[in-house]
């Protein structure tokens, strides 16, 4: 120990008659719990809305970084939102039949399943939503938001995938009507499946009327 930091001690001792430190009082809270629960209510109430409204809205007394804060320590957490596909409960009730149907079936069928689907890619108006949510709640109907033409532009596009990885991904031009998805069964998806499985698969397609009546037609169709 410096002689400097004895004399100190020392002098601490005869003037206040202590030898530890004081405890430093740190700054008060500039928000109370009341102020704090209208804040993370209100975002639980609207998990999109941005930290900045909340505050705002709530009239929160403290900063942005201050309610960011709030906000965090109540676990919630803020996150991109999961684009989803509207559904109707047709759609629902589809989906679980079809996988209780093929429940059944072991890895060697699955192994020659050639799944296919069609996609649009569009632009977005406001970028990507985020929203703040709790863990574990990614796919939560509160925290997703369902897909919707943009009215900018868009690309649509079919592609197939099995378990060997992705196959084909084919650019559609304009609407994917009876005849041009029967050219691309016929042109696109079969070459290239193929070349993948030269003695036989099977084909998975969407349950859409127009498409069924391709694959139908495509039967037909001389070889």
């Amino acid at each position: 120990m410096s002689v400097s930091c004895i004399f100190y001690v020392k002098k601490r001792w005869q003037e206040q008659q202590r030898l530890r430190r004081p405890l430093i009082q740190g700054v008060g809270k500039v928000s109370n719990e009341n102020e704090d629960n209208a804040l993370v209510e209100y975002i639980r109430q609207n998990p999109s809305a941005s930290a900045v409204k909340a505050r705002e809205q709530t009239l929160f007394p403290g900063s942005l970084r201050v309610a960011q804060m709030r906000l965090k320590q109540s676990g919630l957490k803020n996150c991109a939102a999961v684009r989803k596909v509207s559904l109707t409960a047709e759609h629902k009730h589809r989906r679980v039949q079809f996988a209780n149907e093929f429940l059944i079936h072991g890895e060697e069928f699955w192994n020659n399943v050639v799944f296919s689907n069609e996609k649009t890619f569009q632009s977005c108006n406001s970028g990507r939503l985020r929203v703040y949510r709790p863990r574990n709640t990614r796919f939560e109907e509160n925290y997703t938001f369902t897909s919707t033409n943009s009215g900018r532009f868009f690309v649509n596009v079919w592609a197939w995938i099995s378990v060997n990885g992705p196959g084909m991904c084919y650019q559609i031009d304009g609407r994917l009507t009876t005849e041009h998805y029967i050219n691309i069964l016929d042109n696109v998806m079969l070459p290239s499946v193929r070349e993948v499985f030269p003695d036989n698969f099977t084909f998975q397609h969407l349950l859409n009327p127009s498409l069924i009546t391709a694959v139908k037609s495509l039967l037909f169709l001389p070889s």
